[in-house]
C-alpha cells in the first residue's frame, strides 16, 4: 500500500490516481487505486498537511 508523507509524495499519488481513474474495481488496477485514495486521504487528514498542497490538482 502506497503510503504519502510529503507533499511531494501527495503530488505524485495524485498523478497516479488520475492515470488509475476509471479502473474496473475487481482488477489490480482498480485495488491500486483504492489503494492510493486512501493514502491521499490520510495524508489530507493530518494536520499542517492541507497548507502544503492547497491549489494542488
Amino acid at each position: 500500500m502506497p503510503i504519502v508523507r510529503t507533499p511531494t509524495e501527495y503530488r505524485a499519488a495524485l498523478r497516479e490516481i488520475e492515470y488509475l481513474w476509471g479502473s474496473e474495481p475487481d482488477t489490480e488496477e482498480g485495488r491500486q487505486l483504492a489503494e492510493y485514495l486512501s493514502a491521499v486521504e490520510q495524508f489530507e487528514q493530518l494536520p499542517n498537511s492541507t497548507s502544503d498542497t492547497q491549489g494542488v490538482a
